[in-house]
């Protein structure tokens, strides 16, 4: 199969967390979907990330993205990482 021919997928998350903690959490991202970053060719996966400051969407979809955090994660607007 083609990378042509794979379906296309989105995968989306949204997080509560300070600009070092999405550095982080992104490097480790990019480390679980390519762990040799220093392999020949293509990834076996290819894939891009767009991160976005959450300031920047409409005020409607901060607050639905909130919610949704909210519901998933109760009390986890006043949890603070270690």
């Amino acid at each position: 199969m083609t990378t042509d021919d794979r379906p296309l997928w989105t995968i989306k998350i949204a997080v509560l967390a300070t600009e070092d903690e999405v550095d982080r959490l992104t490097e480790r991202l990019v480390a679980t979907i390519c762990p040799d970053a220093d392999h020949e060719g293509d990834c076996q996966i290819p894939w891009t990330m767009t991160t976005t400051d959450g300031s920047s969407l409409p005020l409607r979809q901060q607050a639905a993205l909130r919610e949704s955090i909210r519901l998933t994660n109760p009390g986890a607007e006043g949890h603070m990482s270690p």
